[in-house]
């Protein structure tokens, strides 16, 4: 206690106010502080909220005021205050509880009185959903993570709470941060100026680019998070909301000329996207005056155990409401962790339905940072802070600067990489090994066993093929990449290596936007299937336990040239340049533990692909690629500009080029592709995505395997790519040089649509999903498959798995069901199963 108070004399004789500052501490009648109370000064929207304790700071011109105290469920209190113009003047509150009341006409309506205010909000509420034209205000945002208990290690690493400023138990604040912006809205458009951020333990941390919205309770479905309700969350002042709360009329009391109702409301039923909790409704206008609400795992809350929503209102004028404070809390058990965290949001000087330039939303910027923003001192935080910091979050500040320090010296950085460093076996069994030189210029990483490292396959029996990764950063912006792989068959006694190169320009203004050039050559074996279908390690188990040699590969010796260029807006152009000598490869190793009834080895040419050319051959190929997605928008940091990504679909064409007669090639052909992907999120009923595609040969006079067109199959009972691969389709059957044909993809991810009517699976939080793959060519070839799963599979937020029954039907007369287990796509914690940690075709 003693280190804070010489703390606020530091910041009163070092940094004085400029300004008239009104603070104090507002409690309740028996001394209890008011958390997070709001004052205001009446007639205006400037005001404050209180922290924690109570304790609130106003900075206002010098002059008499009428300042107002307000917390919800407590009596409005106004204080008339006079003020020189640079005066600290203490001014506390008490309030006192509301008493409620039952209005009259109201208990003895022939409706139930709760239902009688609720019908009437409902019916008001599109007038108040369009009632804000435009908006503009000012926002203080402070954020604060805390931790009440700790484990002792993480996956084997021991922790204690010095190393992350948390006290010997272990509690203490994890991360806070404070930010200060103006906010402007118009038709649909949305602007956030960022003049200031200071994160604790961060002197360049940049908080929120784009502040917690104000969640608006008059829509229909609220939008809280899709992680967290991947449904949204159905207001309780839905139009249908009386089939989905119950309401209780608590009482009403008067503030000013109006009179304030209290109305608790309760789902219908558990294990639907609603919360529970408090509203207080403007008579006449039928407006929310403030409200209290929580949702938890019984609201299908993913992520967080219990999430809580504070909000109060201000009058702006006459029967017209605005906001001015949006609290967010919430608690989560994470690994042995027990977080609670908030984010209070203050609104000052609001306006609504103002004149607002459209040249503000120019360039497609939402969020745009003042140069600067993150280096304010101290003084700065002291004259536009509205919320005090309590003594815990202010020695955070400082505990978290001595700690940083400490982190970034150069000893300790250089001990810690130098342990990094050491080889574990386990890595190299799942990971792969990592090696990081000094500086982190450059780094070394190697493939996994799971990845490919030792396999088995007909053609080369027991194979080695070891990569390594290497990547020299010149500077922030430029880096220098090197994929380098060797692989020998112990049978077929092959030898063969690859090297990739390539060097990439990030322009260091704007994140996402580069040129990458690169070359690639030498001999290895490849896939029949540009898509890799199937990886190394599952093959090796099916081809040994099961004798299904699935993967079919050949040799191929040559080289690439290729340029990619990324313009960070949503249009990527990419092409290769290729000239190939491809050599047939047959099966020399026909060792299985299977019985000698099960399976059988087959050749390694496919069956239904012997029609087609495939002998030793030189091929030219040229491969052109355009990909755009419209719609992107971005943000404005002091020193670059990130895109932010769109919602709209990803269109892509390509072009490949077989080319005749060039250094003896034989390949000659035109293919073109055309697709389009996307994700429509369904509110209530979940995510709907779609990937399209059309293409085919324009010209066909010598088409090798390779370069037919061949589709994402699986044979296996692990699940291939989601909306992408076929998951019960042969791998080659239906790959064809055919002139057109025609591909689509539809997924539909109920996220808890129907399934919390199930008591088990809404309890486990499993999902439904469900869809339909097709292929079609012409009425001798074509796939059809359609699909139902559980998604969501797992504990917590280890939701790793999805599980789905897929039934097919195709040209070949055939009626194929299977189950397919993989990986969920909505997983906040990715995990792989084997594939490869190298971006290559090999």
């Amino acid at each position: 206690m003693r280190t804070f108070i010489v703390l606020l004399l530091l910041q009163v004789l070092v940094f004085p106010t400029i300004a008239a500052t009104l603070k104090g501490k507002i409690t309740d009648q028996k001394g209890e502080p008011l958390p997070f109370a709001i004052v205001y000064i009446k007639g205006t929207t400037m005001g404050t909220s209180a922290n924690v304790s109570g304790e609130y700071s106003l900075t206002l011109s010098g002059g008499n005021h009428k300042v107002v105290a307000q917390y919800m469920g407590f009596q409005q209190t106004t204080a008339s205050v006079s003020i020189g113009a640079e005066e600290v003047l203490i001014k506390d509150f008490s309030l006192k509880e509301e008493a409620l009341e039952m209005k009259e006409y109201v208990v003895k309506s022939t409706d139930d009185p709760a239902k009688y205010i609720m019908r009437k909000v409902i019916a008001r509420r599109v007038f108040h959903l369009n009632q804000i034209q435009s908006f503009q205000t000012d926002i203080y945002a402070k954020a604060v993570v805390r931790n009440r208990k700790m484990p002792d290690a993480i996956l084997g690493q021991k922790i204690t709470g010095a190393d992350m400023g948390l006290d010997s138990s272990g509690k203490g604040i994890i991360s806070q941060f404070e930010e200060y912006a103006t906010y402007y809205a118009k038709g649909g458009k949305e602007k956030t100026i960022i003049h200031s951020v200071r994160e604790s333990g961060n002197p360049n941390g940049l908080g929120f680019s784009q502040f917690p919205e104000v969640i608006n309770f008059y829509q229909n479905n609220i939008d809280i998070s899709s992680q967290m309700a991947p449904r949204g969350m159905i207001s309780p002042i839905n139009d249908g909301a009386f089939h989905y709360y119950k309401y209780k009329l608590e009482g009403d009391f008067k503030e000013g000329e109006h009179t304030i109702y209290k109305i608790s409301f309760m789902p219908k039923r558990l294990y639907e996207p609603l919360f529970t909790g408090v509203l207080y409704i403007v008579d006449e206008a039928w407006s929310i005056h403030s409200l209290n609400v929580y949702a938890t795992a019984k609201a299908n809350i993913q992520v967080v155990d219990t999430l809580r929503v504070l909000q109060s209102y201000i009058p702006l004028q006459k029967d017209e409401l605005v906001i001015k404070q949006q609290g967010i809390f919430f608690s989560l058990p994470l690994m042995g962790f027990d977080l609670t965290g908030n984010v209070i949001t203050v609104y000052d000087n609001q306006r609504m339905n103002t004149q607002i330039p459209d040249s503000l939303f120019s360039k497609k910027i939402v969020s745009e940072y003042d140069k600067g923003a993150n280096k304010k001192d101290s003084l700065y935080w002291n004259q536009y802070r509205p919320i005090p910091l309590e003594e815990e979050e202010l020695m955070d500040f400082l505990r978290k600067d001595s700690i940083r320090m400490a982190a970034e010296d150069p000893r300790r950085l250089d001990s810690m990489r130098k342990r990094n460093n050491r080889f574990h076996i386990t890595s190299l069994l799942t990971t792969g090994y990592t090696y990081r030189g000094s500086s982190n210029k450059f780094n070394l990483q190697t493939n996994a066993a799971l990845s490919g490292l030792v396999n088995f396959n007909s053609v080369e029996g027991w194979n080695v093929a070891p990569k390594i990764g290497m990547r020299y950063k010149v500077d922030s912006f430029r880096q220098l990449d090197a994929i380098t792989g060797v692989r020998y068959g112990f049978t077929n006694n092959h030898l063969n290596g690859i090297l990739r190169l390539s060097y990439t320009i990030a322009n260091k203004e704007w994140l996402g936007r580069y040129w990458k050039w690169g070359i690639e050559g030498g001999k290895y074996v490849f896939q029949f299937s540009p898509h890799n279908p199937i990886l190394p390690l599952y093959n090796s188990i099916s081809t040994l336990f099961y004798r299904k040699n699935y993967l079919k590969i050949y040799e191929r010796t040559g080289g690439q040239f290729f340029v990619d260029r990324n313009f960070g807006n949503g249009l990527k152009l990419s092409g290769q340049f290729a000239y190939y000598y491809r050599t047939p490869l047959q099966n020399t190793d026909f060792r299985s533990f299977a019985k000698s009834n099960v399976g059988y080895i087959s050749d390694n040419i496919p069956t239904e692909l012997t029609g087609y050319n495939w002998s030793a051959h030189y091929a030219t190929i040229l491969h052109l690629s355009v990909s755009y997605q419209p719609g992107y928008t971005y943000v404005k940091y002091p020193d670059y500009l990130r895109p932010l990504g769109s919602s709209l679909p990803t269109f892509t064409i390509s072009y490949t080029k077989g080319i005749p007669g060039f250094l003896g090639s034989k390949t000659d052909f035109d293919k073109w592709r055309f697709s389009v992907r996307n994700d429509f999120p369904m509110r209530l009923a979940g995510n709907l995505g779609f990937h399209l595609a059309t293409g085919g040969f324009l010209n066909r006079h010598y088409v090798s395997i390779p370069d037919l067109n061949h589709i994402k199959g699986n044979q296996l009972g692990v699940a291939t790519s989601y909306l992408e691969g076929f998951q019960v389709a042969p791998y080659y059957h239906f790959s064809n040089d055919a002139p057109l044909y025609g591909e689509a993809h539809i997924e539909w991810q109920l996220r808890g649509f129907l399934t919390n009517k199930i008591p088990l699976f809404r309890k486990l939080s499993w999902y439904l999903v469900t869809g339909s793959n097709a292929y079609y060519v012409n009425p001798h070839s074509y796939h059809i498959e359609a699909f139902v799963g559980l998604d969501n599979l797992g504990y917590s937020i280890y939701r790793f798995f999805r599980v789905d029954y897929v039934r097919g039907w195709n040209s070949l007369g055939q009626a194929i069901g299977a189950i397919r287990l993989g990986i969920s796509t909505n997983s906040l914690i990715s995990l792989s199963l084997g594939q490869a940690s190298m971006d290559t075709e090999w």
